[in-house]
């Protein structure tokens, strides 16, 4: 439930969307006689990412949670078998290929990443804090300077005195000031 402009949404997604994919591709490669492609990863990283920043908009429930990652390991089941086969061999791969351990390393992989989204974010926050803990102190030793103070403003009472008061006897002189010296002549001119 962030902004969607927020970059931790983004940040939450992708971090999601790589324990997902990893889960699952482990899980697959390891029930299958096939390595998974690295176009197939990418497709389902990118795939997995959106879904999980469009879900991130709102909380969810345990069963649409759940159904929600059921559905999401499927997909990625048939991205994974299909690879770079095309799509009818790619349909009729996957359903031969659905084992029961296959079967148990999608389903396991769901209830993984369910457990994630339901305790592993904070379970990552309280370990990274806990592993911070013992920088806090030198970190914060070390000031840096602050910020150059913006000048206060005056308060600009005369101003306010004298404002919409005519000035009958001022004196304005226009042109260049008067030289206070005399000027210096040469030496044999009179005047």
């Amino acid at each position: 439930m962030t902004n969607p402009r927020s970059p931790i949404r983004v940040l939450r997604a992708a971090l999601f969307a790589a324990v997902c994919v990893t889960l699952s591709a482990i899980g697959h490669a390891s029930q299958s006689a096939h390595d998974v492609p690295a176009g197939s990863l990418l497709l389902a990283f990118g795939a997995t990412g959106a879904l999980a920043w469009l879900a991130a908009g709102r909380r969810r429930g345990p069963v649409a949670m759940g159904t929600g990652l059921l559905a999401v390991q499927g997909v990625l089941h048939v991205t994974f078998a299909g690879g770079l086969e095309d799509h009818h061999h790619a349909h009729e791969g996957a359903v031969d290929s659905l084992s029961s351990g296959m079967l148990a390393a999608h389903v396991l992989a769901a209830a993984v990443c369910a457990l994630w989204l339901a305790r592993g974010e904070a379970a990552f926050l309280g370990l990274a804090r806990t592993a911070f803990t013992p920088l806090r102190p030198p970190l914060t030793a070390v000031r840096l300077p602050a910020a150059p103070r913006p000048p206060r403003p005056r308060p600009r009472t005369a101003d306010r005195l004298h404002h919409g008061v005519v000035l009958a006897h001022t004196l304005s002189r226009r042109g260049p000031p008067v030289l206070a010296a005399p000027r210096a002549k040469a030496l044999g001119t009179h005047g």
